[in-house]
């Protein structure tokens, strides 16, 4: 677990996202963005170029909450592939949900 000094906690967490039919878990999660990682990602298929808007969901299944969430593509991780995403637009109520979500966790 890793939190950070940033405009928002950084928690180290997966958690389940859907994006285009797919699965895959975050890296990390933040009120703010989240890193991601998905299952299916043939090595000849590139990821999402920087800049691209994403539309995808977030599965908190123990807190039984569904979030969808638009973001944009802000890096690529460098070793484990993935994408890190900017939260473009996401209801007030579910990032006050993922900022309760993790100080809960670092309890």
């Amino acid at each position: 677990m890793r939190l950070e000094k940033r405009r928002s906690p950084r928690l180290d967490f997966g958690i389940t996202v859907i994006h285009d039919g797919k699965r895959g878990m975050t890296r990390d999660i933040s009120a703010n963005g989240t890193f991601i990682i998905m299952d299916e990602q043939p090595e000849n298929t590139s990821l999402s170029p920087i800049g691209a808007d994403l539309s995808f969901s977030l599965d908190f299944p123990n807190a039984r909450r569904h979030i969808d969430v638009e973001g944009t593509v802000v890096h690529h991780g460098k070793d484990e592939g993935g994408m890190g995403i900017w939260f473009k637009r996401i209801d007030e109520r579910n990032k006050e949900f993922i900022k309760m979500f993790i100080l809960d966790y670092l309890k």
